[in-house]
This record gives C-alpha cells, structure tokens and sequence, in this order.
C-alpha cells in the first residue's frame, strides 16, 4: 500500500472518529440505561407474597410485628408451635415434612437464642423492624422473577439510586416453613449491589420468617442471611435515630 493510500486512510479514520460514527452495535454509545424500579409498582401478591397483617399471640408475642427482645427469651412457642419441636424439626436432616437436610439451626443452637440476637441488632441498635428488611428482600425476589418472565433475567437496574443486579434460581424442591404458616419456596436470589460490589444470597423463604418471626435462621447452617451482610448489600436501608 502507497505512503499516499496510507495517509488518506488515516485521515477517514479520523474524520470517522471526530463525527462520532466510529460507534459500533452494542457499543456504550448504544446501550440502554438500567431501567429504574422507583416507580415500578409489583405486586407481591402476585407472586406469592401476601401482605402480612400483624397478631398478637397469649404469649404477647406478635407475629409480623415489633418485639421486645426481653420477651423473646421468655417464649415457650411461636405461631401454636412449641419451641422444642420447632427446634427439633430445624435441626439439619431433621425428619419430618418441614425438615430441611442443611436444616434451619446448627445441631445445638437454640432458636430463642437467635432470635433475641438478630432482634437487639436490628430492633434495638439499628432502630429498624424485620418487616422493613423483608419487604425490601421480598421485593429484589420479586424484581428476579419479573425479569426472568420478562426475558431479561440478570439484567442490570436502578434501585434507591443504586444500581443492582439479581439472579434467581430454582431449587430441586419446595421447602416449606418449619413454623407451619402456609409458606413455601423453591427458589434462591442473589443479588449484587453493582455500586459497591458487595452480595448476598437467600432462599426466599427467608424473607417469610423474617417477616412473621424475625428468623434469618441460625449462624450452624450454611443458609443463614446475616442482617448485616444483608444491610451492607441493601445500603439505602440506613439505622434510625433513637
């Protein structure tokens, strides 16, 4: 090729840049923003999210609701359960139609021990209730399904002003809930906040007993959701003041 051909190629090129038509398909230029899910309205019954009215149990214990963390210590059973089976079918390979292989508890933690202590982080020091956590876990579950319906499954988006991405997946099988209460699931999320790099991932059955019992299940098992991996990953969730 002539040093003449040369020069004349360069000088296309960089006509082509300065015009801005050097952009190809699927290039930044080309790409879509994250859509924003600040107006998007889910329905969460919709996907098997009921809204929970809160109850208050003979014990004074509220399902769904704000409790002392003193009284949570003091409880012999949850939702008409006694906390001994509740323990016993929590256990890993525990037997029964609510057992789970990996179980809900490590074999010698106590469920009232791990209640009073997600509650004095969450309620106590943080000022926040387990319902505002649950809402926000029920909704990235959600948006993971919507999207997966959608055909736009691991889909970057806006969320609270961060961006987001989340995974869900199908388990093998339905767990049900070891409290008894109609709720179910089969399914994982994982969700990535894209701004800080941080991650978590629950099965969304979590978010249920977060909601009625303040149970992210115990530190002996390897599907606990930890409250605060979950806020560092949900930063928009900011502590109260008194």
């Amino acid at each position: 090729m002539s040093y003449r051909l040369l020069r004349r190629l360069a000088m296309s090129l960089t006509l082509l840049a300065l015009t801005g038509l050097t952009a190809l398909p699927g290039s930044a230029q080309d790409q879509k923003p994250p859509q924003d899910f600040k107006d998007l309205k889910l329905d969460l019954a919709a996907y098997g999210i009921p809204p929970v009215e809160a109850k208050k149990e003979t014990s004074g214990f509220v399902v769904g609701g704000k409790n002392a963390t003193a009284l949570l210590r003091t409880l012999k059973e949850i939702n008409g359960r006694s906390i001994a089976d509740l323990e016993k079918d929590m256990r890993p390979g525990a037997k029964s139609d609510v057992g789970s292989r990996a179980g809900f508890l490590g074999k010698d933690e106590k469920l009232l021990d791990i209640l009073a202590m997600d509650n004095q982080y969450v309620v106590d020091e943080l000022k926040l209730t387990h319902q505002e956590l649950a809402r926000q876990l029920h909704t990235f579950g959600a948006i993971g399904r919507w999207q997966r319906t959608n055909k736009q499954e691991g889909a970057e988006f806006v969320y609270h002003g961060r961006r987001f991405k989340v995974v869900v997946k199908s388990t093998k099988g339905i767990q049900p809930s070891p409290f008894y209460d109609d709720t179910k699931s089969g399914s994982v999320a994982t969700v990535t906040n894209l701004d800080t790099g941080k991650m978590l991932t629950y099965g969304l059955l979590v978010p249920y007993m977060v909601e009625r019992y303040g149970f992210y299940e115990g530190r002996g098992t390897p599907y606990r959701l930890e409250p605060r991996t979950a806020l560092e990953v949900l930063d928009f969730l900011k502590a109260k003041k008194p």
